[in-house]
């Protein structure tokens, strides 16, 4: 008799066990199907709410990881969304689901790649690598997923047009440091020319009045001529934000060189001289910051070329995998309906917001099921996307 209400005893304990199992995966599935009605509702908070507690209770199920990004896909949070992804693709046990979330990894690097387009263009960049790869690697698991391809060539598309805008701002940038170059130079030019004219003053301080008033007049032409290069100078310079100090130097030699004009005309070369002097010395100023903004440039380019990236801001799906996936986001690997996309404006911003947008609703959510209540086993995903 006592043997047999032992074995009741453990009979007992393990019925509570397992119904308390099945009390937890039940929980679970109806947090998800709350979840699954308030995502139908567009109410995106509430569902992220429902399918992060569902995630506690099943923090090993990438059919809870997988809806709870597209609830956060949904309220923007792109950065969070590519989380959750992340983790569907590493718990994911078939190819279906996993292919579904690298497709939407594609998705929200797309959208971090568009956010940063016009502020960072390298950061851009990299977004646009990385969701050419994801879509790359949804097209490697499910060779039939036809709006994975449709992506991966937009995405093609909007990488290869940050790459040409980078190209032609660096273009740019090298124009404006060789002008800035040929600038200083000319500027240290002008400031010798300078110097020389006021040494000359100082020697017609001496000399006999006829002669003086000849060579004033000579000297009052060249001022004349100088001043009017160092103003064609000045303007280039206010053209730029980042030479308004030496424009502002030049500025002040040009008052100067005016000064030293008028005292050449007065028949006063003794005191035009000491204002062509302090418009030598601005514009040796100015030369100098023009070689200080030069040298700073160089210095930045340097460091960024040489600095190593840090962990969190290199892409995700790096090694082998990420290397390969970064190779074909070339646009020279485009396939033969790269043209004909760009003709039809694949490449803006619309298009593309509309196709993940549309591709995202139609994604499955209904996720979590059970084989039977005595088992925690999930069924295959359903192809109903």
């Amino acid at each position: 008799m006592k043997q047999l209400a032992f074995l009741q005893t453990i009979m007992v304990a393990a019925m509570v066990v397992g119904w308390g199992g099945v009390a937890q995966a039940e929980s679970a599935r109806s947090l998800v199907e709350r979840g699954n009605s308030a995502y139908a509702a567009q109410n995106f908070e509430e569902a992220k709410r429902l399918y992060e507690e569902a995630a506690r209770l099943e923090p090993q199920s990438p059919e809870i990881q997988y809806d709870l990004g597209n609830a956060l896909y949904k309220l923007n949070d792109f950065a969070g969304a590519a989380a959750a992804y992340q983790q569907a693709t590493l718990q994911g046990r078939g190819p279906e689901l996993i292919s579904r979330s690298e497709f939407n990894l594609g998705n929200t690097a797309f959208r971090q790649g568009e956010a940063a387009e016009g502020q960072d263009p390298e950061a851009a960049m990299q977004a646009f690598q990385e969701s050419v790869g994801h879509f790359r690697a949804a097209l490697d698991l499910d060779k039939g997923y036809a709006e994975a391809g449709r992506n991966l060539e937009v995405s093609k598309k909007r990488l290869q047009k940050v790459q040409q805008e980078m190209q032609r701002q660096q273009q740019a940038k090298d124009e404006g440091q060789r002008q800035q170059q040929e600038m200083a130079k000319e500027l240290g030019e002008m400031a010798d020319q300078q110097q020389a004219m006021a040494e000359q003053s100082r020697e017609q301080a001496g000399q006999e009045e006829q002669a003086e008033s000849q060579a004033m007049e000579d000297q009052a032409a060249a001022q004349q001529e100088l001043r009017d290069k160092t103003e064609a100078m000045r303007q280039k310079m206010t053209q730029s934000q980042e030479m308004q100090e030496a424009a502002q130097d030049l500025e002040q030699a040009g008052q100067e060189q005016q000064q030293a004009q008028d005292k050449l005309q007065a028949k006063q070369p003794g005191e035009a001289a000491q204002d062509q002097e302090e418009a030598a010395a601005k514009m040796r100023q100015a030369q100098g910051r023009l070689q200080d903004k030069e040298q700073e440039k160089k210095d930045q380019e340097q460091q960024a070329g040489t600095a190593p990236k840090s962990d969190d801001q290199k892409p995700q799906g790096q090694g082998e995998q990420g290397k390969k996936e970064q190779q074909a986001a070339k646009p020279e690997e485009a396939t033969p309906g790269q043209e004909s996309e760009e003709k039809s404006g694949l490449e803006d911003a619309t298009p593309m917001n509309q196709t993940a947008q549309d591709l995202l609703n139609e994604e499955k959510r209904n996720s979590i099921r059970r084989q039977s209540q005595n088992t925690t086993g999930y069924e295959p995903v359903d192809k109903d996307w």
